[in-house]
């Protein structure tokens, strides 16, 4: 005689798995149901913010601007984008390169994020302003008249607040103020005075094209690839020896920067309008 286990049903079951599942689920070991089955996994992924309309675009206001005259450097940037507009804040995302050059570079002395900006005009004597302060979604966006039409204003902005050091983040930047297109990034010799506008010509020190920030909708290095952070990152390092060259003598007086320490920071980077011999 076979001895055979008995199992034991729920009460009020006939004694079938499918039924007394029903009488107990707990009893179920897997899906309860095809719909549980396909469902999977519920995502602890934040959810993707929504691009702002374009109506919540043009509403955003101007970025405020903080000037005052002899500042060490006044960055120019081209316009605010999207996050930038939505923050209220000079280059506002954090992965911006720019935040990281200016440390790495040793321009100011620890790394911050965009939300502490203003230490760039309370504590460390630079300041931001941007050429069209319409925010839009990539500066493709921005027609090249729009851009000519804000060079006056700039003029205005650099005249009555004059600094050591006008940086153009952005080498289309630089073109629209400048009515160039053949120069090299770096110490730019020429002061300039835009042709349309109404602003004296920059006697406190000299202007300078730098390179610009990945991280914005739109590169403003011309939308090239070509330059990396460790390039960019030389630029910075251009823009320090500057800074400290224009700040270390007499302010009336034009400071003495040595092109050889220039060239030892970056080759490709030197200005075609300084001749090689010329201090």
């Amino acid at each position: 005689m076979v001895a055979t286990r008995r199992t034991r049903h729920p009460k009020g079951s006939s004694g079938s798995p499918e039924e007394a599942a029903a009488a107990d689920p707990s009893l179920v070991t897997g899906p309860s149901s095809s719909k549980d089955a396909q469902s999977g996994p519920i995502s602890s992924r934040p959810k993707r913010r929504s691009r702002p309309s374009v109506e919540e675009i043009t509403g955003f206001a101007p970025i405020p601007e903080a000037l005052r005259p002899n500042l060490d450097i006044l960055f120019v940037g081209i316009n605010p984008g999207i996050v930038s507009g939505q923050k209220q804040l000079h280059f506002g995302n954090p992965q911006n390169f720019f935040w990281k050059g200016l440390f790495q570079s040793g321009l100011i002395p620890e790394q911050i994020q965009p939300e502490q900006g203003h230490l760039l005009f309370d504590r460390w004597n630079m300041s931001i302003v941007n050429l069209v302060q319409r925010t839009t979604a990539s500066t493709s966006d921005l027609s090249r008249k729009e851009m000519r039409d804000a060079v006056p204003e700039l003029c205005r902005k650099i005249s009555a607040n004059p600094p050591r050091i006008v940086c153009f983040v952005g080498k289309g930047i630089y073109e629209v103020y400048s009515a160039q297109t053949n120069f090299a990034l770096g110490l730019q010799q020429q002061r300039l005075a835009f042709a349309g506008g109404s602003a004296a010509q920059l006697r406190s020190g000299r202007t300078l094209s730098v390179s610009g920030s990945v991280a914005l909708p739109k590169s403003p290095i011309c939308s090239t690839a070509a330059y990396q952070n460790s390039e960019k990152l030389m630029y910075f390092k251009q823009l320090k020896y500057i800074r400290d060259c224009c700040c270390n003598g007499n302010a009336a007086e034009e400071p003495i920067i040595d092109h050889s320490v220039l060239d030892a920071i970056g080759p490709r980077t030197r200005s075609q309008y300084f001749p090689a011999d010329t201090k």
